[in-house]
């Protein structure tokens, strides 16, 4: 497993594949590609319930990408710990066991990786979720800074992959081009 597992949580039918959507859009920007050889994997986590645990196995920084109502302004990118999961469960997830649940779980049975991070993207009431781009530009730097503060704990030092001549860019959305967080509300300093 790779030391960083990043998680698109929620399922392939409209409505609940925001998730989906993000880890996907991740992926094609070439987020792993960054990184040394095998140090970032991303996945799709259909529906999670007791799947989660395994899906996370090995990884030493989980990052779970999921739909959240928590009332906020459609397009909040909320970004919690474990810490702030048990304040907020039920808000991630609209699937029965979910991820609230299957990490209450790990947490029982001691197998989550050390550091778990979720982002919830709020969708709010209506049928159709922030746009995309938008929500790549906001997630894209938070989720760098994460993997480079694993990196600092885990003492990998960093080295370009081929292909590539630098760390992944921060103040920008390599899929649009676009200034990073450009109109959108963050709950959560990232």
């Amino acid at each position: 497993m790779s030391p960083v597992c990043i998680l698109g949580i929620g399922s392939p039918f409209a409505g609940d594949d925001l998730g989906w959507l993000l880890a996907k859009a991740l992926e094609r920007a070439g987020l792993p590609r960054y990184f040394p050889a095998g140090m970032v994997h991303i996945t799709l986590c259909d529906r999670p319930g007791s799947l989660l645990l395994p899906a996370m196995r090995g990884a030493r920084l989980a990052i779970l990408l999921d739909a959240m109502r928590s009332g906020a302004p459609p397009g909040t990118l909320r970004r919690m710990d474990m810490l702030e999961l048990d304040d907020s469960a039920g808000l991630l997830s609209s699937h029965g066991f979910g991820v609230a649940e299957a990490l209450a779980l790990g947490r029982a049975l001691e197998e989550l990786p050390p550091r778990v991070l979720i982002y919830g993207i709020e969708t709010g009431q209506a049928p159709s979720p922030p746009p995309l781009s938008d929500l790549e530009a906001l997630l894209w730097p938070a989720i760098i800074d994460d993997i480079r503060i694993c990196m600092d704990e885990l003492r990998i030092s960093y080295v370009p992959s081929a292909g590539t001549t630098s760390f992944p860019p921060v103040n920008a959305n390599p899929i649009a081009g676009e200034p990073c967080g450009k109109g959108l509300v963050c709950s959560h300093a990232l």
